[in-house]
């Protein structure tokens, strides 16, 4: 899984060095937008991660059949929002970037990158639903090949397009988004002939039906306190996007390329935290919630001494890296303090992502939830203005905003994981109280 990971959050790193060989600003436009794709995917996901933990506590109380149907269900639902999320995006191109408040050429950038883009919400759903599907069956290693795949599809495709290879021409910021696209799409359908070829997954309509209620009820149970925080952090990616620009389109640039770089260390956070969730939440399924409780606590160790190391090795060669995108003095004069900032919130970002995936899993999402995202609008984000623009800290106010936002939530999740809650909130435990003798 981290191999799986490693590849794919590489991609998002290797189309903005393609994309600042083109120009900073196309580079800057397409990073700009990346978290309204990301809004979109974290929608999409937050039904995967429901329906999936709820199939992992079936398989955990050995509820096979149970599983089964509520795939299809979740399924089911994933792929009718992201029609509806592709459909708004398309729709509402001009006004989101407008909202945005990029300079022209910026604005011009994102227009023709989203355009097209769009299309990666529907990919994004077929490829959470297949990567869920393969992981809690124990098949990681085709997420792996598809990811594989994905990954120098990507490359082949953006090399093609900016050095115009084979007489292809001059498609620029439009021809690295159908680079994405298309690579997307190869890495679901390898997954999809995984599952056909390796999986027996029956559609019987019969459990269908008489599951979907239910299932569609935990979803809802599960997925609405879930889909708070995730947006929450979207919309605020979005907002100090904005705000960076309100500064400088170079503190815009410099904010894109340093986010980009430190997605390197959210790689070893998501894969452990996917595995985590699968381990702690079959663990859960089997009564066994202080196993499952010793698996996080063990599982963050080593998250934070993973991306601790991450941070160190990308802050002690700030120059070289930054250097790699652009040699704008005033990007490569500032990055060494700006690349401290990120990686000063690692720790914070590494629990967060842990910690909070897995209370949601267990049912227990609502005061994370609530809490969470009050801290970050009511504290973080009116912080971050103050020292932006009446300090006048500029981007390293943005940072510090940041890193107040990571290190206060952290806390907040860390102690309400600690107050056991989640032992009287996942599915089982629910169930038993209700139907005692149906479970």
């Amino acid at each position: 899984m981290l191999l799986e990971q490693a590849l794919q959050f590489s991609v998002p790193l290797i189309d903005t060095l393609f994309l600042s060989i083109i120009s900073d600003h196309a580079a800057a436009a397409a990073g700009a937008i990346a978290p309204i794709l990301f809004l979109c995917g974290n929608l999409l996901w937050v039904i995967v991660f429901a329906g999936a933990s709820i199939a992992n506590q079936r398989l955990g109380a050995g509820l096979k059949d149970k599983a089964i149907a509520t795939i299809w269900v979740f399924a089911f639902w994933c792929m009718i929002l992201s029609l509806m999320l592709a459909a708004l995006l398309y729709w509402g191109i001009d006004p989101l970037i407008a909202l945005m408040g990029l300079p022209a050429q910026m604005a011009d950038y994102a227009h023709h990158y989203l355009h097209v883009a769009f299309v990666l919400v529907v990919i994004w759903s077929a490829k959470a639903i297949c990567q869920s599907i393969l992981n809690m069956f124990g098949l990681p290693g085709w997420n792996l090949l598809a990811n594989l795949i994905y990954f120098l599809a990507n490359l082949v495709g953006n090399t093609i397009i900016v050095f115009q290879l084979f007489g292809i021409p001059d498609y620029g910021i439009t021809g690295i988004a159908w680079a994405s696209v298309i690579a997307s799409l190869l890495g679901v359908l390898v997954s999809l002939v995984a599952i056909a070829t390796q999986l027996h997954l029956p559609f019987k309509w019969g459990d269908i039906r008489r599951h979907s209620a239910s299932v569609s009820q935990n979803l809802v149970r599960i997925g609405a306190p879930s889909i708070i925080e995730p947006i929450s952090f979207d919309l605020n990616l979005i907002m100090l996007n904005s705000l960076a620009a309100k500064v400088s389109a170079l503190a815009l640039t410099a904010k894109i390329f340093i986010f980009n770089t430190f997605m390197l260390g959210v790689i070893i956070s998501v894969a452990l935290t996917t595995a985590t969730q699968i381990l702690v939440t079959q663990k859960v399924g089997a009564g066994k919630l202080a196993h499952a409780d010793q698996q996080l606590r063990h599982s963050l160790r080593i998250s934070l001494m993973g991306t601790g190391v991450v941070a160190v090795i990308l802050t002690a060669f700030h120059h070289p890296i930054m250097a790699m995108y652009t040699q704008e003095q005033q990007l490569l004069g500032g990055a060494a303090w700006w690349f401290l900032l990120a990686a000063l919130s690692e720790p914070g970002r590494t629990t967060n992502i842990m910690v909070g995936f897995n209370l949601r899993a267990t049912g227990d999402g609502w005061y994370i939830s609530i809490a969470g995202p009050l801290f970050t609008w009511l504290v973080a984000l009116p912080m971050a203005y103050v020292m932006a623009f009446i300090l006048n800290w500029g981007l390293s106010g943005l940072l510090l905003g940041a890193l107040l936002d990571e290190c206060g939530r952290a806390l907040l999740f860390w102690r309400r994981w600690r107050q056991q809650h989640w032992h009287h909130s996942h599915i089982h435990a629910r169930e038993a109280r209700k139907n005692p003798e149906r479970v």
